[in-house]
């Protein structure tokens, strides 16, 4: 299988779930795989206690290992991202490219992370609850218009992992990034002869800590036009084609 017929995996960020299809089937042909975290979706009664990144890293590759044998895009959306770094710098051989989507970069990028991390269980519980009370309000709040499909979108994603995988993960990702040799993996990563892209939507591009020499060393950056964090809900087509893009570049 060659570079650019090579199977894409899109990994999700704090909330939610990739597995949608009008997401899916933006990418028209190309064969696209969303897999859920340790604590989401199939996975939503996992023990998540004592949960690392480390573990969600050993995940996806594992399920990259059941696609066959075969090198695959890794493309991470948000806490997604700092998975997928990871992934990168313990299985390089899985790894044909690696999409950092707004990954997280370094510790200012999970300051909600941060946030969730610190609160009491029964807190986060009463956060999560706030929101699937008005799921509208939630996603529209990170500028995403509502229709009946962001509506659905948005009451999925909230369904999709329980208050305790959030507080989990969050905790996971804050520990990770908090390392000093969680951003020398991603230096080595980049001067590496692994393509690696950086993604943002032009709206929440400033809040992206992304270091200048990460900026300088990345095969391509794309800030999404008139779209924020959630660029894959606000405008699918134009989120699979920018990621498309990043792929036909070498």
């Amino acid at each position: 299988m060659t570079f650019s017929d090579a199977p894409i995996v899109l990994v999700h960020g704090l909330f939610g779930s990739l597995d949608d299809s009008k997401i899916i089937s933006a990418f028209g042909d190309r064969e696209i795989h969303v897999p859920d975290l340790i604590g989401y979706g199939q996975y939503q009664d996992s023990n998540v206690e004592n949960l690392t990144l480390n573990d969600q890293a050993n995940h996806v590759a594992a399920y990259i290992r059941r696609l066959g044998g075969t090198k695959v895009h890794l493309c991470g959306h948000s806490v997604g991202g700092a998975v997928s770094a990871l992934v990168c710098a313990l299985y390089p051989e899985l790894v044909a490219s690696f999409t950092s989507i707004e990954g997280n970069f370094t510790l200012k990028d999970a300051f909600w992370s941060r946030q969730i991390a610190e609160k009491p269980a029964s807190e986060v519980v009463s956060i999560i609850k706030s929101y699937k009370d008005d799921p509208d309000a939630w996603i529209a709040a990170a500028g995403v218009p509502i229709s009946p499909w962001t509506s659905a979108l948005a009451k999925h994603w909230l369904s999709n992992q329980p208050a305790s995988t959030i507080k989990a993960q969050a905790k996971a990702v804050v520990t990770a990034t908090g390392r000093d040799d969680y951003l020398s993996g991603i230096r080595s990563l980049m001067s590496s002869s692994t393509p690696v892209y950086l993604i943002a939507g032009a709206r929440s591009a400033g809040g992206w800590n992304v270091p200048d020499w990460a900026n300088s060393a990345c095969s391509m950056r794309v800030n999404i036009p008139n779209v924020g964090h959630l660029m894959m809900a606000e405008d699918p087509m134009l989120f699979a084609k920018s990621v498309l893009t990043c792929l036909a570049y070498r």
